[in-house]
């Protein structure tokens, strides 16, 4: 090999490293890029809100209307249950700035805000169809999270394993949303 052969491919090299240091800042000044990032750089003044609703059946003598948990830039955590019969309970609990952080940057590096914003009965899956006239019904579950001037949504129609293909990091950030939640106090 020459060295000037040696060279680019050492030029060439730098470059492919350097790309995958970029991350993602947003501001409202800058706005939203993105080139190539290994995780997600959050402000200490980043408005960050992470929502989980819905999920289960929509079944028993008291059925569950509403089933919310929203997890807030300061800590808070308002968790919202609502049954047919037994009406409203609301809850308040807290975590640290930190962990909210924390679980904004594993949703991210989950590639939550890359997913689709459905995932549904594909159309050859008569196991999802049937399960969809199944009783007690599915309830969908999303999940919303807005970091800065990032937003998304992803709805499951039907969150019950081996019915519809949706990614595996979605099940991990159901869990860890879950975990900052059963930790709080």
């Amino acid at each position: 090999m020459t060295s000037k052969v040696r060279q680019y491919l050492a030029i060439l090299i730098l470059v492919f490293v350097s790309v995958g240091r970029y991350s993602v800042h947003s501001s409202p000044k800058q706005g939203v890029s993105s080139v190539r990032s290994a995780s997600l750089e959050i402000g200490s003044d980043s408005f960050i809100e992470i929502s989980l609703e819905g999920g289960g059946v929509y079944g028993g003598a008291n059925p569950v209307t509403r089933n919310q948990k929203v997890i807030t830039s300061n800590g808070t955590i308002l968790i919202r249950h609502k049954q047919l019969y037994s009406g409203d309970k609301s809850k308040t609990l807290l975590t640290s700035r930190g962990e909210v952080e924390r679980l904004a940057k594993f949703i991210y590096d989950n590639e939550f805000f890359k997913m689709k914003d459905i995932y549904d009965c594909s159309p050859s899956s008569q196991k999802c169809k049937d399960r969809k006239k199944k009783y007690p019904p599915a309830i969908p579950l999303t999940v919303s999270v807005k970091i800065g001037e990032l937003k998304k949504k992803v709805t499951v129609t039907v969150f019950e394993k081996g019915i519809i293909d949706y990614p595996h990091s979605f099940e991990l950030i159901v869990d860890e949303i879950n975990e900052v939640v059963s930790q709080a106090k």
